[in-house]
């Protein structure tokens, strides 16, 4: 199993643990799921915790909101208890085809569409995703295939975006990506990914906004990429 050093916010996993990531997060998060014992465990924790919160937790006051949810978060980080683990460690989902083919080293077998040189994509329609969370028309799923040595534009996010690595790497601001890694991202973050090693870095894609390209060329081949 690969060792993950980057992880989905904990407000991230509690919204997936809550049903309210739209779907296409939602299916990103299933994948990392599957490789990261860590966050599996947090999901459990969450949906056990919020049990407890709701049952024994006196009316909360605006101004008091913010502390609850920071002792929620707080309770996330604890060590957990070994049953939990043995009971979170069961969990499967089925992942779309597509994702399922890469990770399996069958990538060259997938209908890539070229985006520009050395960059390729397929965007999953919304009847190949099947998870239990909320639809929303605006956010997408991607598999992003570039070859070694590329990188995107230097860009920030109208919206929120996951991005988790399933083969290859690449290394930006924020720091190296590996596979089993997730970026989690909103308007705030500025970067400009790039691709390292000898293997081309195919990344799962979940967004819900057009980025924000920062020079013109970039701009003008915006709705041409569909990024």
């Amino acid at each position: 199993m690969n060792h993950i050093n980057h992880h989905p916010d904990d407000a991230t996993l509690l919204s997936y643990a809550a049903g309210a990531l739209p779907q296409p997060f939602a299916v990103l998060i299933d994948c990392h799921l599957q490789q990261c014992p860590q966050c599996h465990e947090k999901i459990f924790k969450a949906e056990a915790l919020a049990g407890e919160f709701i049952e024994h937790s006196p009316p909360v006051e605006a101004n008091n909101s913010d502390a609850l949810r920071d002792k929620f978060f707080a309770a996330l980080d604890t060590e957990p208890a070994p049953q939990q683990l043995a009971h979170s460690a069961g969990n499967e989902v089925q992942l779309p085809a597509e994702i399922a083919a890469v990770l399996s080293g069958r990538d060259q077998e997938l209908p890539w569409r070229l985006i520009v040189p050395g960059m390729h994509s397929i965007t999953l329609s919304s009847g190949e995703l099947h998870h239990n969370s909320l639809n929303n028309n605006e956010s997408s799923l991607k598999l992003l295939r570039i070859a070694p040595g590329r990188n995107l534009p230097m860009h920030s996010h109208q919206g929120s975006e996951l991005t988790m690595v399933l083969q290859g790497a690449f290394q930006d601001e924020l720091g190296c990506f590996r596979p089993g890694d997730v970026a989690d991202l909103d308007h705030e973050v500025e970067h400009q990914p790039i691709t390292i090693g000898n293997e081309a870095c195919i990344c799962l894609v979940a967004m819900d906004a057009p980025l924000e390209f920062k020079s013109l060329v970039p701009k003008l081949l915006q709705p041409f990429i569909g990024f």
